[in-house]
Parts: structure tokens; sequence; C-alpha cells
């Protein structure tokens, strides 16, 4: 199970990036939200991409850290 976790870290990224950019795309076309679809679709990619590299290597930090804990523990 533990190696599936930078998996699921790398998913949760890449979902929170893409949330982010379009809500940003949706406030960066203020005030009457005017074609806010065409930044979104264009950089949703890039962002999914992006979050998943982060989520993926947070979750291999915290597997480490994880593992490192429990050898000091012996």
């Amino acid at each position: 199970m533990d190696s599936y976790q930078p998996l699921a870290w790398a998913a949760i990224g890449a979902a929170v990036l893409v949330a982010a950019n379009v809500a940003f795309a949706w406030f960066a076309t203020a005030p009457d939200h005017y074609e806010w679809t065409d930044p979104a679709l264009v950089m949703s990619p890039l962002a999914a991409l992006v979050g998943a590299f982060i989520g993926a290597g947070a979750g291999r930090i915290r597997l480490a850290l994880r593992k490192r804990r429990e050898e000091l523990e012996r």
C-alpha cells in the first residue's frame, strides 16, 4: 500500500492545481466572466502535470520520512 501513496498524492496535487487554475481563469476575466474557459482549458493540462509532480514529490518525501521514523524507533 505504501508504494501507491505517491500516486495518490499526485492525483490530489493535480486536482488542486487544476481547480486553482479554473478559479484563477474565472476571477481574472471579471466582471462579466466572458471567455473564461479559454485560459482554463489551455492551461489545465499544464497545471495537472505540475500538480502531479509536486504531489508525487510530497508523497515520496512523506513516505521517506515515515520509513526513517520507523527505523529510528527500532
